[in-house]
C-alpha cells in the first residue's frame, strides 16, 4: 500500500515505522512528510486558522494521485482530514487521533485522554468528548515545554506520571491522544497500557488493502 505520514515532527518517524513493523507491513515502506512549520503557526495563532487549514488541504489534494492513503499525524491539525473523501473511497484522508478516539468511546467507563500540547485541545475535545461518553480530556502541564526542549525523558516522564494518575482517580482506559507520546505505553504491564494512535491508524488503513 502506497501511504503517506504526514508529520509536524520528525520524531513520529520511527514511531510509525515502529508501528508498520509490529503490524508485520514490511514490503513497502511507509512514505513521510514532515511540516513543523505548521504546527508552529498554529501554537502562534492559538489553533489552526481557516487559512492555515485551505493551505494545508491544497497540499493534500496536490499529493493524493501519488498515494493511496494519508494519515495526519499531528492532532492539531487533524481537523483537516474531515474535508477528505470517507475511507476506502478514493482521496481518503485518515486522522490517526480519530482511531484512537473511536477505541476509547468503546470502552464504558470513565476514561482519559491525555494532550502535551495546549493547541490540540479544542480539536481533541471535539473528536474525543461525544455526548453520554465518559471521556475526559487532560492536558500534561508542561510536558510540551519539555518536548520542544528536546528533553524526551522529562516529556515521557510527565505523561507517564499523568496516566499513572487517572488511572489511580479511576479511569479504567487511557489514551495517549498525540502520537509523540506513544512510547510511554511501554513502560505499563499489557493490562494497563494506554491506547496509542500509530499503532491503531495503520491498522486502519492496511485492513482496506
Amino acid at each position: 500500500m502506497n501511504l503517506l505520514c504526514l508529520h509536524t515532527a520528525a520524531s513520529n518517524i520511527a514511531i510509525f515505522d515502529d508501528a508498520a513493523a509490529s503490524l508485520g507491513v514490511t514490503a513497502r515502506p511507509l512514505n513521510h512528510l514532515v511540516m513543523p512549520e505548521w504546527l508552529a503557526e498554529a501554537e502562534r495563532s492559538g489553533g489552526m486558522s481557516v487559512e492555515l487549514r485551505a493551505r494545508i488541504a491544497r497540499l493534500i489534494e496536490a499529493l493524493l494521485p501519488q498515494m493511496e492513503a494519508i494519515v495526519m499525524t499531528c492532532s492539531t491539525l487533524a481537523p483537516v482530514a474531515d474535508d477528505f473523501a470517507v475511507a476506502g473511497q478514493p482521496g481518503w484522508v485518515l486522522r490517526s487521533d480519530k482511531m484512537l478516539a473511536e477505541a476509547l468511546q468503546r470502552y464504558k467507563g470513565p476514561s482519559v485522554a491525555l494532550c502535551a500540547a495546549e493547541s490540540t485541545l479544542e480539536a481533541t475535545r471535539a473528536l474525543f468528548c461525544r455526548a453520554g461518553g465518559e471521556v475526559e480530556v487532560r492536558l500534561v502541564a508542561g510536558a510540551w515545554a519539555a518536548f520542544k526542549a528536546g528533553d524526551n525523558a522529562r516529556y515521557f516522564a510527565l505523561i507517564a506520571d499523568a496516566a499513572e494518575q487517572a488511572y489511580q482517580q479511576g479511569a479504567g482506559q487511557v489514551a495517549l491522544a498525540q502520537s509523540s507520546m506513544t512510547p510511554v505505553a511501554q513502560r505499563f504491564a499489557v493490562g494497563q497500557r494506554p491506547l496509542t494512535a500509530p499503532h491503531l491508524a495503520l491498522q486502519a488503513c492496511y485492513a482496506l488493502r
